[in-house]
């Protein structure tokens, strides 16, 4: 069997990938649906939209989770620490 007779066997088998509602959406990022609908209808976040229907891929989950990701600051200097001492 040839590489390209391979690649149409595997793309026949695979599956396509699932896409979730929102609430599905929701119950995985656990957070309210209520939370996500508002995020969704500001387009703060990354969704699909098919006609009337708002679907999220594993891809947009990651990109949701990502984007919400704070960065660690570093500590404030005290502000007594840069005065000198006379």
């Amino acid at each position: 069997m040839g590489e390209t007779e391979r690649r149409d066997e595997e793309t026949e088998d695979a599956q396509p990938e699932r896409l979730l509602t929102i609430p599905e959406a929701a119950r995985v990022l656990a957070v309210p649906e209520s939370w996500l609908r508002e995020r969704v209808r500001l387009r703060k976040v990354a969704h699909r939209r098919l006609g009337k229907h708002v679907r999220f891929s594993v891809s947009d989950l990651e990109a949701i989770v990502d984007g919400a990701a704070q960065h660690a600051l570093a500590p404030r200097r005290m502000a007594h620490r840069w005065r000198q001492q006379g």
